[in-house]
């Protein structure tokens, strides 16, 4: 029996079928690795999206409802119709005012959740028991919120007590603006009440913080590692840093700060040399000209305290000066008086005017010298021709009347 052979024409478009795989891109459903998330069965989770996702690059069950919209009784149907499997929520833009005692639930059960994003949502109100069986989150985020500082504090100082594996508390542009003074007082009842002690990285940016009337504010987080407090307007450091023990980064950037103090300085150099590390960003900042910026130069050429961004700090000169001393501004403000090594973009600008005023009027001198010594030079052999001829001429006149006489 004759072997069977495959036509000519089968074997070529099997080829081309070979080419097109080889050469021709994956689909991007293809490309995608791991599993995506769908949306949700439920029916009050339809607007969400469930399943396994990759999350702080690990492999999670999350549920993400971001920028569905809902509303006040659709995004507590939400949260009690979570999947017990939860591990991360996703939470943001909607609308959520105020948030209930027990939003999860009275017999929920929540223990697998370690990631809780509550960000744009418009919470004005926490209740002190709105969290519960939430032992086991790791990080809450709460910016760009409305939270009135009467719905906390000494009104509800345990709103965090439930949250006892925290590590990462986020509350950028969490509070609302009134009474925005005496946000650290009521901070310091919230960590003083709340069990936090494994927080690590607290951020607090862009909360319109000017004057820290509690100074003792952070010290019941004993494990802080970084405090964020950019884009505030902070004066300087007027909290007490020596009662957190693990304290290793202050982020003061964009604040209001002028100056710092010698005690200060002192306060930053002992917690680094105390065995520990410590980090500080103190870049765009209007430190003034003159002492301020003088003192914080010399502590930087000293300190060992790791100043990130401190190439980029330069004093800013937004004071009246006296053009014949344009550091008068500033010396009721020194201790010491101003040295001559100010090193600052807008000295240096100065410093080249003077330069060249100066050489300018060495240049006038020059020629006014150089034409009253060579120039009358010159003019003498003519004055004196000149003197000469007058002299003659009246004893001629003279000589004539009395010829004619």
């Amino acid at each position: 029996m004759a072997a069977s052979t495959v036509p000519a024409p089968s074997v070529a478009a099997l080829l081309v079928v070979m080419l097109l795989v080889v050469l021709l891109p994956p689909s991007p459903a293809a490309a995608t690795s791991g599993p995506q998330p769908v949306r949700c069965v439920k029916k009050e989770l339809s607007a969400c999206y469930c399943g396994r996702t990759t999350y702080d690059r690990q492999e999670l069950y999350a549920v993400n409802c971001t920028g569905t919209g809902l509303s006040m009784q659709q995004s507590l149907d939400v949260f009690l119709n979570l999947p017990s499997e939860t591990e991360v929520l996703i939470f943001t833009g909607n609308s959520m005012p105020e948030l209930p005692t027990n939003i999860f639930g009275v017999n929920s059960t929540m223990d697998k959740l370690r990631f809780l994003d509550m960000s744009n949502n418009g919470i004005q109100e926490i209740k002190g028991k709105s969290y519960h069986h939430v032992s086991n989150v790791e990080r809450l985020i709460l910016n760009n919120n409305k939270i009135g500082l009467n719905g906390i504090g000494f009104h509800h100082p345990r709103v965090f007590s439930n949250f006892e594996s925290l590590i990462e508390l986020h509350l950028t542009d969490a509070f609302a603006d009134e009474g925005v003074m005496n946000i650290t007082a009521d901070l310091h009842e919230v960590f003083l009440y709340s069990n936090l002690s494994r927080l690590a990285k607290l951020h607090l940016e862009q909360n319109k913080m000017s004057v820290i009337t509690e100074p003792l504010v952070f010290c019941p987080l004993i494990r802080l590692l970084d405090l964020h407090l950019s884009n505030n307007q902070l004066t300087g450091i007027d909290f007490d840093i020596k009662c957190m023990s693990h304290l290793r980064f202050i982020d003061l950037e964009g604040n209001l700060i002028r100056g710092l103090s010698e005690e200060q300085f002192s306060i930053l150099d002992s917690i680094q040399s105390n065995n520990r590390s410590l980090a500080i960003d103190l870049s765009n900042n209007p430190f003034s000209c003159g002492c301020n910026i003088e003192n914080l130069y010399s502590w930087l050429r000293t300190t060992k305290v790791s100043v990130r961004n401190g190439e980029s700090i330069r004093c800013n000169q937004n004071l009246p000066k006296n053009p014949l001393d344009p550091y008068a501004a500033y010396r009721n403000d020194c201790p010491t008086p101003i040295r001559k090594t100010l090193v600052d973009g807008n000295h240096g600008g100065h410093k080249l005017v003077m330069l060249f005023v100066f050489c300018a009027v060495i240049a006038f001198l020059g020629v006014v010298v150089y034409v009253s010594r060579f120039g009358l030079k010159r003019l003498r052999p003519e004055f004196n021709t000149s003197s000469r001829k007058i002299h003659y001429t009246t004893i001629g006149k003279c000589e004539e009347q009395e010829i004619h006489v």
